[in-house]
C-alpha cells in the first residue's frame, strides 16, 4: 500500500545521532532511521533537523550545528544514501532517482546567535526551514516552555522573520509560545508550519497547538506535523514525564555540580535525564497519533495536517510506531479510521510537499 504513497516527514533529529555514532545510518537497531528501516517503511523524503542544546549558547551553537551538518554530509549525502534538496523540483528528481530526498532545518533560533548574516550563511548551505525556539526563549522570541520574556517577538525577532521571508525559508513555530505564533502570523505574508506539534485540545500542554492557532495556520495554507512522542499525545503521560523530571532532579544536579560552565558535560547530563523521563510511563499506540491527526483535520481541514514524527529526538514512541519502518501500519490505521486513500496520501506526505513548494 505504501508504494503508492508519498511518505514525507517534517522532523527528525537523526543528525544528533549521527554526530554521536556515525555508523548509525548504515544499520543500527537503536536508531529510528537507518537504510533498512527507510526501505521497509517506504519513506521518500525527510526534513532533518539540526538541533543544538541551549547549553552551547551563546558562542558555540554555530560550531555544533556545523558538526552535525558535516555528519549528515559524511554519512548520508556523500555515500549517496540520501540527497540534499532545496526545492520541490530537486525533491522529485531525488525520489525519481531512488534517493531519500533530504531537506534541512535549524531547530532553535539560538543557533544563529542573533545574527541575520549567520541566518543567510545557513541558507547558503541549503537549509530551508528554521524552528524559532526550543525549550527556552531566544534573545528575540518566546518559547512555549519558558517564562515569557518578550511577549512574543521583539524587534530583532520581527527582523529575522522578515529576512526569512526574503530568503524563502519556512518559518517553523513548534516550541513557540502562542503569542510568538500570533506575532509571526502578523509579520509574515507566507504560510507557516508547526513541524512537530500535537493538538492542545486532546493533550492540554503548552507545547501543543490550540484550536485557534490550528485554524489560523490552516487558513494561511500552513502545515502541522503530528509528533509521535507519547508525552505530547496523552496528558496522563505528560504528567508522568514531569514527575520523573522532579524525581531525578537531585541526581541531575549532582551530575552537573562544578561543571556549570562546561557545555559538553551539561549536554551529557541532559541526555541522561532524557532517558529517565520515560521510565515507568504508561504506553500508547498509533491510535493516539491518529486521534491528533483526526482532530487537526477536523479543525483546519485535511490539507493542513501530516507527519512530524520527531524520530531520533524522542525517548519513547507508540508501541506499534517505533521507527520509520512502521509507516505501513500507520497507513492501515488511518484507513481503518475512515480516511480515504486520497486523504491518506495528503496526510502521509503530499500536504508537506505542497507546503514547501510555496517556497520554490
Amino acid at each position: 500500500m505504501t508504494e503508492e504513497l508519498l511518505i514525507f516527514d517534517a522532523h527528525c533529529d537523526t543528525a544528533n545521532v549521527l554526530l554521536e555514532k556515525l555508523s548509525y545510518f548504515i544499520k543500527d537497531s537503536q536508531s529510528h532511521l537507518d537504510i533498512e528501516k527507510i526501505k521497509n517503511g517506504g519513506l521518500n523524503a525527510q526534513i532533518f533537523a539540526i538541533w543544538v542544546n541551549h547549553v552551547y549558547s551563546p558562542y558555540r551553537t554555530i560550531k555544533q550545528a556545523l558538526l552535525m551538518y558535516n555528519a549528515l554530509e559524511k554519512k548520508i549525502f556523500n555515500p549517496g544514501y540520501g540527497e540534499k534538496v532545496t526545492s520541490s523540483t530537486e525533491m522529485k528528481t531525488a525520489i525519481k532517482n531512488g534517493k531519500l530526498a533530504c531537506w534541512l532545518s535549524l531547530e532553535g533560533g539560538h543557533i544563529i546567535e542573533n545574527s541575520i548574516k549567520i541566518l543567510e550563511f545557513f541558507h547558503s548551505l541549503g537549509i530551508r526551514c528554521m524552528t524559532l525556539t526550543h525549550f527556552k526563549n531566544t534573545d528575540w522570541a518566546d518559547s512555549s516552555d519558558d517564562k515569557p520574556k518578550w511577549d512574543g517577538l521583539n524587534k530583532l525577532g520581527r527582523q529575522i522573520i522578515t529576512k526569512m521571508d526574503k530568503l524563502g525559508m519556512a518559518i517553523d513555530v513548534s516550541h513557540s509560545s502562542d503569542k510568538t505564533v500570533e506575532d509571526v502570523l502578523e509579520v509574515t505574508s507566507m504560510p507557516i508550519m508547526a513541524s512537530h506539534s500535537c493538538s492542545r485540545t486532546i493533550c492540554d500542554i503548552s507545547r501543543n497547538i490550540p484550536d485557534t492557532l490550528i485554524k489560523e495556520i490552516a487558513e494561511r495554507k500552513g502545515y502541522i506535523g503530528v509528533n509521535f512522542f507519547p508525552g505530547f499525545l496523552k496528558k496522563t503521560i505528560s504528567d508522568q514525564v514531569n514527575k520523573n523530571i522532579e524525581k531525578y532532579k537531585k541526581e541531575y544536579q549532582e551530575k552537573i555540580e562544578g561543571n556549570e560552565d562546561n557545555p559538553d558535560i551539561l549536554n551529557q547530563a541532559d541526555i541522561w535525564l532524557f532517558t529517565k523521563i520515560v521510565e515507568g510511563n504508561d504506553k500508547t499506540d498509533l491510535n493516539a497519533v491518529i486521534e491528533h491527526i483526526e482532530h487537526i483535520a477536523d479543525v483546519g481541514g485535511v490539507e493542513c495536517v501530516g507527519l512530524g514524527s520527531d524520530f531520533d529526538g524522542i525517548p519513547s514512541t507508540p508501541t506499534d510506531l517505533t521507527d520509520v519502518s512502521c509507516y505501513p501500519a500507520l497507513v492501515e490505521g488511518l484507513s481503518r479510521t475512515g480516511f480515504k486513500m486520497k486523504e491518506i496520501n495528503k496526510i502521509m506526505g503530499v500536504n508537506l510537499f505542497n507546503f514547501l513548494k510555496k517556497f520554490d
